[in-house]
């Protein structure tokens, strides 16, 4: 089910969509009855988009972000990792959030799926949640590259869905400063990639 809600931004209206990138099934099991199991995956954007997947983490109190921007067919436009040093997640999350889009955007692609598994950066850019005080200029500057662009979407996603970009934050914590490039240059980030486009499935249990 998609759910389409319409906001403004700096006097300009884009799309934002929330959805997940599940399918839902019933197992019925002896002790009880029914159990809703999610089985996720990443998924392609339409032909003529491009998706964008961020993500940011922590490792005792320094943070990094990556991002990864692929075309309908899976394959990857581009990639960024950057070391923010000491900052909060939800900062990390919303840095990467930003490099992400204005990579995309700097590169000419005005069509744009964005997907995040971190709820609070996702809710505040749709405006249906109160923005962290932290993320407010991060989002401001956000909401100022997609008035570029064409309705843009953003989905709340699982971390199964989300392994490429949650890889790259990771990754960060070995470099320092940034890296942007279009490749897969790690055989591990590679496969991850490869399984993507060949709609690996991964199950999450819903009691």
């Amino acid at each position: 089910m998609k759910c389409i809600i319409k906001a403004k931004r700096l006097s300009a209206e884009w799309r934002i969509q929330s959805c997940l990138s599940v399918d839902d099934y019933f197992k019925g099991l002896s002790s009880t009855p029914f159990k809703t199991h999610h089985f996720i995956r990443w998924q392609s954007p339409n032909p003529n988009w491009i998706k964008i997947n961020f993500d940011g983490s922590l490792q005792n109190s320094s943070s990094a972000g990556g991002f990864i921007i692929r075309d309908w067919r899976g394959k990857v436009l581009q990639i960024g990792a950057s070391n923010y040093g000491d900052s909060a997640i939800i900062v990390a999350e919303g840095r990467a959030l930003r490099d992400g889009v204005q990579a995309a955007i700097a590169s000419g692609y005005r069509r744009l799926h964005i997907e995040g598994d971190n709820m609070a950066v996702v809710e505040a850019l749709k405006g249906s949640s109160e923005t962290p005080w932290q993320l407010k200029l991060i989002l401001q500057d956000v909401q100022m590259l997609l008035n570029q662009v064409e309705p843009a979407t953003i989905n709340h996603i699982f971390r199964e869905a989300n392994m490429a970009a949650d890889w790259l934050s990771k990754y960060d914590h070995s470099i320092l400063g940034s890296i942007v490039t279009t490749k897969c240059w790690e055989p591990e980030l590679w496969i991850i990639v490869r399984d993507d486009m060949l709609g690996r499935t991964l199950v999450r249990r819903a009691d």
